[in-house]
């Protein structure tokens, strides 16, 4: 459980320092990233406060809490999946805590064959592509 805190709590503070640093730094330029895109802010709403009403504030985190109390749990019984689920955590403890305070999420990472993405964007794919990991592991033996 230590490491599932650990790594959510590393997860938010990295995506929210390096958001903070693209916006004081780059509010209007971008950083070159060659042949692969730039690095600039885009702010964009969360999947769930792109629908035509939004959602009262309390829901999206009453889905958090849900979601992470069911990961807490999940942990608690398989406990390699301690990791992965500290990075969905952090990621989307990253994401809930920016769509509070601002009402949207800021991408950073633009390239020309992807949609911008975060740290905490990477954290949750990372995350959900190791419990898919974990589990074919467990099944295989």
């Amino acid at each position: 459980m230590t490491v599932l805190a650990a790594l959510a709590v590393v997860v938010l503070f990295v995506d929210q320092a390096i958001k903070h640093l693209v916006l004081t730094r780059l509010s209007q330029g971008s950083i070159s990233l060659g042949a692969l895109g730039d690095v600039r802010p885009i702010r964009r709403p969360i999947w769930l406060m792109r629908a035509r009403r939004r959602p009262p504030l309390t829901l999206l985190w009453a889905i958090w809490t849900s979601a992470a109390m069911a990961a807490l749990v999940l942990a608690d019984t398989v406990p390699a999946l301690n990791w992965p689920l500290g990075l969905l955590i952090g990621g989307a403890l990253s994401h809930a805590i920016e769509t509070s305070r601002l009402g949207s999420v800021c991408d950073y990472v633009c390239l020309k064959f992807w949609p911008a993405f975060n740290a905490a964007d990477v954290a949750l794919t990372v995350g959900g592509v190791g419990i898919a990991v974990e589990i074919l592991g467990s099944l295989r033996q």
